[in-house]
């Protein structure tokens, strides 16, 4: 595409499954950027339950098994037809004409993740959505990365450049989603980044398993329990802590069977453990890099649940720390913001992934494009 500014529509779906996030922009893919409309739509109960189903079936069985089954298929064609429906309904809402997008950035939920395998599968059909809406999709963000010897993971980081990059200022940027992940912005030209571990994927499951909901809300729960030490210090030896930068992970890889003394202990007190947990790896996770960090930044689903946020700032001993919205960004839209400016570099033909965010051989554009007919 020739057009100097693109209009784009980011759909993600991120590992928690809390919902599908929409995002259109206008940008050129480098400097220039405009967030016009974000909205965000729930995923059903039983949808939800489905795509669990399937997560734990690739992780249990053979991978070409599952994808090539009625179940995957079935799956994959309801949740595609789930984000054409809602795409209409956004633009609809926002009064927002599809003449108007010049091209979609579809990032559904990841299914399988393993790098080494030089596989990562999303959910999402390009091609029923790339025909039905008569636009140019752009999917599978992370195979080249991975077939470059990259992690395909994170990605958002070029993103996080454009939008809270300083002259002069080393910015921690941490997403907080199930996995958490971090951004260290050297400057404005520089990127290093990597997953650090479980963001909300333990606080979600054990919310699920012991008080029957998706999430703590607020860090309520949490908030009225006592933090059990004995179970943090046997928790930070595992060895994903210890992995070098960059590493990756999908929600799949932490489970609540893996933390010893769950069944054992007050419910309360161990999701306040959990929550401090994720907050003490994510602080730690700067013992990776070399750099002084001038100022924290985060964004993500997290930051909303206020007893892990107290701890990370208790944790961060007074160092300048902030939430993406008090900079005007949205932090539950940057991931659909990203993954429509990400879409308009690979049509651009620019990279996204690097060296040193995703351990890649060499710069890479991220990113298929599937036509319309």
């Amino acid at each position: 595409m020739k057009k100097k500014e693109l209009y784009s529509l980011g759909i993600m779906s991120g590992t928690s499954l809390d919902g599908l996030d929409f995002s259109i922009i206008r940008s050129d893919g480098k400097k220039k950027i405009k967030v016009l409309f974000n909205s965000n739509f729930k995923i059903k109960n039983e949808i939800r339950e489905d795509i669990y189903k399937l997560i734990k079936k690739f992780n249990a069985l053979n991978f070409s098994n599952v994808v090539n089954s009625d179940f995957y298929k079935r799956i994959n064609s309801s949740f595609s037809k789930l984000i054409i429906k809602k795409i209409n309904i956004f633009l609809k809402k926002n009064k927002f004409e599809l003449s108007k997008i010049d091209l979609i950035g579809m990032h559904g939920n990841t299914l399988f993740h393993k790098p080494k395998e030089k596989i990562s599968l999303q959910l999402g059909d390009p091609i029923l959505l790339a025909n039905q809406l008569k636009k140019p999709v752009v999917c599978n963000f992370r195979k080249n990365d991975i077939f470059l010897g990259g992690q395909g993971a994170p990605l958002v980081p070029v993103f996080h450049r454009l939008i809270f990059s300083k002259k002069n200022k080393n910015i921690m940027v941490v997403n907080i989603g199930g996995i958490s992940n971090f951004t260290l912005l050297v400057g404005t030209k520089r990127i290093f980044a990597s997953d650090i571990g479980p963001g909300n994927a333990l606080i979600d499951k054990f919310c699920n398993l012991k008080f029957n909901k998706l999430f703590d809300e607020g860090g309520k729960i949490a908030a009225s329990g006592d933090v059990i030490y004995e179970l943090i210090n046997k928790w930070l030896k595992k060895d994903f802590l210890k992995m070098q930068i960059p590493k990756s992970f999908d929600n799949y890889f932490f489970k609540l069977i893996d933390f010893a003394g769950l069944s054992k202990k007050n419910p309360t007190d161990l999701l306040r453990t959990l929550t401090f947990f994720t907050a003490k790896i994510i602080v730690e996770s700067q013992i990776f890099l070399k750099f002084r960090i001038d100022e924290w930044i985060f964004c993500g689903g997290g930051v909303m649940n206020k007893t892990l946020m107290r701890d990370v700032k208790d944790l961060l001993k007074g160092k300048k720390n902030t939430i993406s919205d008090e900079m005007g960004f949205d932090s539950d839209f940057i991931e659909s913001q990203a993954f429509a400016y990400i879409a308009t570099r690979t049509i651009k033909n620019l990279p996204s992934a690097f060296p040193n965010t995703t351990g890649c051989r060499k710069n890479n554009v991220c990113g298929e494009i599937v036509s319309f007919l």
